[in-house]
């Protein structure tokens, strides 16, 4: 019976080890991972600023035809 009990006691120390070696690498993991999201925050952000560039160079080369179309557009009278 003691054996039993020594056979138990061991089995849960050997699972609450493992789960400890588990967490560590989960924890680990978390860590690398967030670490590098700064890096993509910047990238993002560099990302976004060009292509609201690239916008802004689009509509700025077709304003004047906007422009035209809508004053054309106010300006006529339906009858």
């Amino acid at each position: 019976m003691a054996r039993l009990k020594q056979a138990k006691d061991e089995a849960e120390m050997e699972a609450v080890a493992y789960r400890d070696s588990l967490e560590e690498k989960y924890r680990r993991k978390i860590s690398d991972s967030s670490g590098s999201s700064g890096s993509n925050v910047k990238r993002l952000d560099e990302e976004t600023e060009i292509k609201v560039q690239k916008l802004k160079d689009a509509t700025k080369s077709i304003r004047p035809e906007v422009v035209s179309l809508l004053m054309k557009h106010i300006t006529t009278v339906r009858t």
